[in-house]
């Protein structure tokens, strides 16, 4: 479990959680610091505690569960991607131009992006799915 998000959210539950208590009691003309209050404040730190200790570790595990098993397709691909071939968003768009002998021209730092943009020629999009994207631009 990572400490600092647990710590981040237990504090912003507390203060969540003691603003909310003090401006109801203040309603009634209380006061949450009385010491005859002090039993709230003792379950205010519990719930806030108790709160962020499952928070953190749902998405503790959910982040364990996304790194044993990724998603098919992932960062970078797009919902219409398993239709052509789990190719990325960006290859679809540049074989597009391509195809259509439009000059396309890229920036990017990063190699695993310049090599996708150079496997535009392992694939060419039929007639119906440039009909597609064509239909999905307008």
């Amino acid at each position: 479990m990572n400490i600092t998000r647990f710590l981040l959210l237990f504090a912003v539950l507390l203060v969540f959680c003691l603003a909310l208590m003090a401006a109801m009691m203040a309603q009634y003309g209380y006061s949450l610091f009385a010491p005859e209050m002090r039993s709230m404040l003792l379950v205010a730190f519990l719930v806030a505690g108790y709160v962020s200790f499952r928070i953190s570790r749902i998405i503790a595990r959910r982040k364990r569960r996304l790194e044993d098993h990724p998603q098919p397709g992932g960062a970078g691909k797009s919902k219409l991607s398993g239709l052509f071939g789990g190719k990325s968003a960006a290859q679809i768009a540049l074989k597009y131009l391509v195809q259509q002998k439009i000059a396309a021209v890229t920036a990017t730092t990063k190699p695993k992006h310049m090599m996708q943009a150079l496997d535009l020629h392992g694939f060419d999009l039929t007639r119906r799915e440039m009909r597609a994207l064509r239909a999905a631009g307008t």
